[in-house]
């Protein structure tokens, strides 16, 4: 539940690379006791400029300690406590996930099942047809194929009620087109899980958040845990930020509620990996979920990747985790003002809650996740990391160009198939990964075709093939298929290229003007060229700029913002045929020769901009309608 950067020209890329690149996370030492584990918590905040976290240390005998470090509101100095709220996001997908595996549970459903048959009223584009249906596993595993939510499907913006999750789906179906065949890589989608919890309602009998809290809430005693956002009835929930400094944000409610609207405190979310460490029940009671139907929960079974042989990446609503010291299971989320964990140890010996009330910086996470898994398990050493040694022969046979073909964001795509490529090479007696944009990275080999990132403790990459016998490269929200580099290469330098002219042309009208000026010559040739040139890099840059600033909130509505970003987008590409036109003008009438050639480039990289932005179906757009 994040904001998002809409492309519009390439320029946008570097502000999409820039979010790309690795969070510095500093290595805290390992605490040795409760009292060191809260004072290097409150460090982290101290140093990322956080203002609060709820934190919990839970073992296999119960929580060991829960708590809060910091304050649920900087300006009013309300500290944190264990029963302070935060908005959890995609935890949520945890609880609706198991309140379908408990359905599975009760004989009411078969998590293979299609859902075209179990919701048939559901609109879904699927091109791929009955030979490819979507399953609930699909749905759950986030390998449906779907689009991430658009603009306007984030927030409730009106002061009306929320709409029925039947509603909602009705209202907002476009993120349900099936982009490639289900089953064969992961994408996350929000909108899934609305399907997902439409089907709780449907097969329950009963709204989903109901079901929840009588199945999963009041069993594990998570008496004030809820899905209803009403921060005016509810004192404990924290106030979320979005910078070290500055006011809070307006807790919106969101349209796809089982995917994000948890509202919960650390030591609630606690039972929760009570039951999880106890294989669906707490030590003092509480059952959820047979011990069965929670492991087949934990891996995933329907990608490439998985097929391939990768157990880590994203199961039914809980993900493994494998760039701490420690495997973890659990979910992660994110909504405005709040970022959230939970995590488990697969040994079913320690696990751990940590929500934040900021999301400026997720390294702030990272670091208290692994501060509390390293406590917990500090009397243990972490796991050995799999090597297999592998001749360099081999390895060469994995090499070559690998572009991405899993988009979570459509929109972004035009960005994306400028920037989401990597190359595979050997170096010296090693595999490496060099992005195209981003850090080199070395793949360690695991078991045949099997890869672990070096700073991983197991494997996460697998070269394999697709259905037609394309070499490809599958993990964890990974999904790269070999093919030529020049496309992208050349692609990109015609686009820089057109940038390069479209900066350079009004600079070179301006000295034109300047020289008539002086001689006092009226052009007669190529006139108002240099306005045009001059405009459509203005608006370029102006979409580029307001953009930036941009978040779901401000192009989820006409906002001055997005409607900026409308008028750009329509004018561009009337400015970009106005050059056009004005260079076959100017160029029928014999203008000079030098000026001819700078308005037959201009016109040609504005026209090859416009039309890229048009392919894209980014011309007129209306972000507050997508």
């Amino acid at each position: 539940m994040r904001s998002w950067i809409v492309a519009s020209t390439v320029v946008v890329a570097a502000v999409a690379l820039a979010a790309r690149q690795p969070l510095p996370v500093s290595v805290d030492p390992t605490p040795q006791t409760v009292e060191e584990f809260k004072t290097a918590a409150a460090r982290v905040l101290e140093e990322t400029g956080v203002p609060g976290a709820g934190l919990a240390l839970v073992t296999v005998d119960g929580t060991e300690w829960a708590g809060g470090i910091g304050w649920a509101d900087r300006d009013g100095r309300v500290p944190v406590t264990a029963d302070t709220h935060f908005r959890a996001g995609s935890v949520s997908k945890s609880f609706v996930a198991m309140a379908l595996v408990q359905l599975y549970e009760d004989g009411k459903l078969d998590l293979d099942a299609k859902i075209a048959d179990l919701l048939p009223d559901v609109v879904i584009d699927n091109p791929f047809g009955e030979a490819a249906a979507i399953t609930v596993r699909h749905v759950l595993e986030h390998t449906a194929g779907f689009d991430d939510m658009h603009f306007n499907e984030v927030y409730v913006l009106s002061g009306g009620p929320d709409m029925s999750l039947f509603q909602v789906l009705r209202r907002f179906p476009a993120p349900r087109r099936v982009r490639w065949r289900p089953g064969t890589r992961m994408s996350y989608s929000n909108p899934g899980y609305a399907v997902a919890g439409l089907l709780v309602e449907t097969l329950g009998s009963m709204p989903y958040e109901q079901f929840i809290q009588q199945r999963i809430f009041a069993p594990l005693e998570m008496w004030t845990s809820t899905f209803q956002l009403s921060p005016e009835n509810n004192p404990a929930l924290a106030k979320g930020y979005r910078a070290a400094t500055g006011a809070p944000v307006t807790p919106y409610r969101i349209h796809l509620r089982p995917a994000g609207a948890l509202m919960t405190s650390a030591g609630e979310l606690a039972h929760f990996v009570e039951a999880l460490l106890g294989w669906g029940e707490r030590k003092r009671g509480g059952y959820i979920v047979d011990p069965e139907y929670l492991s087949n929960m934990e891996w995933p079974r329907t990608t490439a990747a998985n097929r391939a042989g990768v157990r880590s990446g994203y199961g039914l609503g809980i993900h493994s985790t494998v760039t701490l010291p420690y495997h973890v299971l659990g979910h992660n989320g994110g909504i405005d003002g709040f970022l959230s964990s939970y995590g488990y140890s697969p040994s079913r010996d320690v696990g751990y809650v940590v929500l934040i009330n900021s999301t400026h910086a997720p390294q702030a996470l990272t670091r208290l996740s692994s501060l509390a898994i390293r406590y917990l398990k500090r009397n243990l050493d972490p796991p050995p990391t799999p090597t297999l040694a592998v001749t360099s022969e081999e390895l060469r046979t994995y090499e070559g160009y690998y572009r991405d073909l899993n988009p979570r964001n459509e929109i972004l795509r035009a960005v994306r198939v400028l920037t989401d490529g990597r190359t595979i090479r050997l170096k010296g007696e090693r595999l490496v990964l060099d992005p195209d944009f981003g850090d080199t990275l070395s793949l360690v080999p695991v078991e045949a075709g099997l890869f672990r990132r070096e700073h991983e403790i197991d494997a996460t990459l697998a070269f394999t093939e697709d259905e037609e016998g394309r070499a490809i490269l599958a993990g964890p929200g990974v999904y790269a298929e070999r093919t030529s580099r020049w496309p992208v290469t050349l692609l990109r330098a015609a686009l820089a290229l057109a940038l390069i002219i479209a900066v350079i042309a009004p600079v070179a009208a301006l000295v034109r003007w300047l020289r008539l000026h002086r001689l006092h010559v009226r052009p007669e040739t190529f006139r108002g060229l240099g306005l045009a040139w001059s405009g459509a890099l203005v608006l370029l840059a102006l979409a580029v700029l307001v953009l930036r600033e941009a978040n779901a909130v401000s192009l989820g509505q006409a906002t001055l913002q997005a409607k900026t970003v409308y008028v750009a987008s329509i004018v561009y590409p009337a400015l970009a045929a106005l050059a056009v036109l004005g260079a076959g003008w100017g160029l029928r009438r014999g203008g000079s020769a030098s000026y001819s050639v700078i308005a037959v480039l201009a016109a040609t990289a504005h026209a090859g901009i416009a039309t890229y932005l048009a392919w894209w179906g980014l011309v007129g757009f209306r972000s507050w309608t997508y």
